[in-house]
């Protein structure tokens, strides 16, 4: 399995697209503060419109991307200035909000949802980056990025059976493929995706994420990328802000947090070995600082979340 693949199995983020939206005259579409965690997106399918965020008037069109890495409150408005703000007619279909503004004028069409994290978004982007603009040139850097997204706005306005479970599976694949693109950006967002993208520390990144558990130290990461342990921990810090052992110990909370859910038999203990942690003590200490929660509250609510509701 590829990197991204084992990255995304491991924070296994829960992905949601809740709005259609279709907009003419004059419009305004406000976003408030997300929790932590969660990562609101929205791609523009048809004409333009204005992102303001952080005191930032941003055009867009259609083929472009939005991320907000750390859940920013924002403002999608029309380009027209004049005239009275429409107000929007809702209504939600059971997948999603469609939203509509009945006035006359050039068609804006913008599609949003939902990237939830968890605690992960904190490492996985970097503090500074409130918003992360993809521009695909009306779609012609990313053809395949179209046809996902036709896709996905017909199993989300349909009423056939099993829109819901296409629409979720589509949902996921859209950032699968959003943060593919951006990795194979000259220069990808400042975190985690640009740690990946570092080639010259590509080898040692790449065994970390597929075996997290292993018993890693700096000098054995500095070795598979031929280097000494002072020169790799130089070219770690210019791509990222936490040492490479605090990575690797974000990498194994990512993955004690999905066996706490998915391995019910194993103890607590075992997963911490499993996991590559030296003593249980030391990985409930840095479980609870990052989730909030002891491993067996966190399993327990998650457990209680997933399970059908009679």
């Amino acid at each position: 399995m590829d990197s991204l693949s084992q990255l995304l199995a491991m924070l296994a983020p829960l992905c949601a697209v809740n709005l259609h939206c279709r907009f003419a005259g004059r419009w305004e579409a406000d976003h408030q503060q997300l929790a932590p965690g969660v990562v609101p997106w929205h791609v523009v399918l048809h004409g333009e419109a204005r992102l303001v965020v952080e005191g930032r008037n941003v055009d867009v069109c259609a083929g472009d991307v939005l991320l907000l890495p750390h859940g920013s409150p924002h403002l999608l408005q029309s380009l027209v200035e004049w005239g009275q703000i429409v107000p929007a007619l809702k209504h939600d279909n059971g997948i999603l909000t469609e939203v509509r503004s009945p006035a006359k004028g050039a068609a804006v069409e913008v599609l949003c949802g939902e990237f939830d994290f968890g605690p992960h978004s904190g490492w996985l982007f970097a503090h500074e980056s409130h918003l992360i603009h993809l521009q695909t040139n009306h779609w012609q850097a990313c053809p395949e990025l179209e046809m996902l997204l036709m896709m996905l706005v017909r199993e989300s306005l349909g009423s056939l059976p099993g829109n819901a479970t296409i629409a979720k599976g589509l949902a996921d694949t859209l950032l699968a493929l959003i943060l593919r693109l951006l990795l194979a950006l000259h220069e990808p967002p400042a975190g985690l995706l640009r740690l990946m993208s570092n080639k010259r520390l590509a080898p040692a990144l790449l065994a970390v994420i597929a075996d997290p558990a292993h018993p890693w130290t700096l000098e054995t990461m500095a070795e598979r990328c031929f280097l000494s342990r002072a020169t790799f921990a130089r070219y770690f810090a210019r791509s990222y802000p936490l040492t490479p052992q605090a990575w690797l110990s974000q990498l194994r909370m990512a993955m004690a947090s999905q066996l706490l859910i998915t391995h019910a038999g194993l103890t607590i203990d075992a997963i911490a070995e499993r996991c590559g942690f030296l003593s249980l003590s030391s990985f409930s200490k840095g479980f609870k600082r990052l989730y909030g929660v002891s491993p067996a509250q966190y399993r327990k609510s998650r457990t209680h979340l997933q399970t059908p509701q009679p």
